[in-house]
């Protein structure tokens, strides 16, 4: 099963010592190996001043069931094999919101 961007996906903890964690796609399919992988950011349930807040109105379908933050300056790439299944959807400006942050860390203008 492959993933979009947008899903709110429940992954491997690559971050901490849990089962697993959040985790919202940010590629499409121009990433190379999307049949087999995806760049994901990390949501957490800390919040943190530059961390973007996850409100009800931002998801299109699903949820989660405690308040959420997405840390944009955590991306990493999870192969779709490894997700243990899709919690919700973004709608697209959150979801392109969380994308233009994340390429700010890597030095793209916003």
């Amino acid at each position: 099963m492959t993933y979009e961007r947008g899903a709110v996906v429940k992954g491997p903890d690559l971050l901490a010592d849990h089962d697993y964690r959040p985790y919202v796609c940010l590629s499409d399919d121009a990433h190379p190996f999307s049949d087999e992988e995806a760049l994901y950011a990390a949501v957490t349930t800390t919040r943190r001043g530059v961390a973007i807040p996850l409100a009800r109105a931002d998801f299109e379908s699903g949820g989660l069931p405690r308040e959420s933050y997405v840390n944009p300056w955590t991306v990493v790439p999870i192969r779709h094999a490894d997700i243990y299944g899709e919690e919700g959807r973004l709608v697209e400006p959150t979801t392109a919101k969380i994308a233009r942050e994340a390429a700010g860390y890597l030095g793209v203008e916003r």
